[in-house]
């Protein structure tokens, strides 16, 4: 097999900066040193986290620190936002291109009596913000979005789509999987009550860290949907009624989020627009060259409005077979099947074949692209 090329980062960063990892390495050592008195004047993994906050605050430009809530992961903490801000009776709007972390909860609350909408898209899932106000109904709650589609890669109009909401006098969600550390996301400007957010793809952390910031509204709104020992108010029968502390149970995945601190100062240091130019020049370059292949392109044809995400439909043979040739002749990894987005695949017209898809991150090279673009055009023949 060839030098393996690794073009799977809508799932999950693989190398992270050198100074990330420099950064965890002094972590942890100076963790084995000081255990016992961090451990006893109760030191370390609050500093830990006061500094990841004060960055992730900053990144989002989020007005309070304290409303940043760590969680294992955006799914986790859309599962909480959800759970913790709807009950029975309320309506949801919602989006036909939703990740699985927003339409499996969505679905499991119908049962329990909350119903939900998803908002009309054209063919490469844009979500069209004017019928927003003609779907809002006397109980609906909350619109929850993603701020990019994981399968079709297209960007949505927040800033259109929240203010309408707004006006409705809805809570605004927004799920930054795909678009954080790509796109400058600026939480007052795009009138976004909650931010979900997960460490590991374009924010270069850790697995095991995310999470969501809560404006004053949604602070005031959302309760406690997960549970238990905070290590603060231990006399209490009920969660803090302090953010972050009512919001974030159990032991922290203090390496995870000493890894968010780092990545986010490594991203802020390069420019988040630079490193959002090298991905969108690669992915238009793939494009580009894909119209000439037998392939189906989906999502948008402008790099503009996606981002680093692009998945195909062969022609002839399944997505399954063209991943694993990718893989077992070329060593490219991608992704193929339907990326836990059944949804976005129903919109596409592909939830019968599923795709195969490529997705480009901060250390992809050009190299790289033109390489997967020749296996490309030996495997399918043209």
């Amino acid at each position: 097999m060839a030098e393996q090329i690794y073009l799977n980062h809508a799932a999950t960063s693989l190398k992270k900066p050198s100074t990330v990892i420099e950064s965890l390495v002094s972590y942890l050592q100076q963790n084995e040193e000081n255990t016992l008195q961090r451990s006893f004047l109760g030191q370390g993994a609050a500093e830990n986290a006061f500094e990841a906050r004060e960055a992730v605050a900053d990144f989002f430009a989020a007005k309070d620190a304290s409303h940043v809530i760590f969680t294992p992961n955006v799914t986790t903490a859309l599962n909480m936002i959800l759970k913790g801000g709807l009950h029975p009776g309320d309506h949801v709007l919602t989006t036909a291109v939703e990740h699985n972390a927003v339409s499996r909860p969505l679905e499991q609350l119908r049962r329990q009596g909350i119903d939900y909408t998803r908002l009309p898209c054209d063919s490469t899932g844009r979500v069209d913000p004017t019928a927003i106000p003609q779907l809002i109904r006397p109980n609906t709650r909350m619109l929850v979005m993603t701020h990019a589609s994981n399968v079709l890669g297209t960007i949505q109009p927040v800033a259109e789509c929240f203010a309408a909401a707004k006006a409705g006098g809805l809570l605004t969600v927004l799920d930054t999987a795909q678009t954080a550390g790509f796109l400058p996301i600026d939480m007052a400007a795009l009138k976004a009550d909650v931010i979900a957010f997960t460490g590991h793809k374009g924010l270069l952390a850790l697995t095991g860290i995310g999470g969501f910031i809560l404006n004053e509204t949604a602070a005031a709104t959302i309760q406690p949907w997960l549970t238990g020992g905070t290590g603060s108010f231990s006399e209490l029968a009920e969660m803090p009624p302090v953010l972050p502390d009512r919001f974030e149970p159990g032991t922290p995945n203090d390496i995870g989020i000493r890894s968010l601190s780092a990545s986010l100062f490594w991203i802020k240091e390069q420019g988040v627009s630079a490193l959002a130019d090298k991905e969108r020049a690669l992915t238009r370059r793939f494009i580009e060259a894909l119209h000439q292949l037998p392939v189906q392109v989906l999502g948008p044809d402008s790099s503009e409005e996606r981002v680093p995400v692009v998945s195909v439909v062969p022609q002839v043979g399944s997505c399954d077979e063209l991943a694993f040739a990718l893989f077992s002749e070329y060593g490219i990894v991608t992704r193929t099947g339907l990326h836990c987005a059944p949804w976005a695949h129903e919109v596409a017209g592909t939830l019968a074949t599923g795709a195969v898809r490529f997705s480009f991150g901060w250390d992809t090279t050009e190299k790289e692209i033109d390489t997967a673009l020749t296996a490309l055009q030996k495997i399918l023949g043209s």
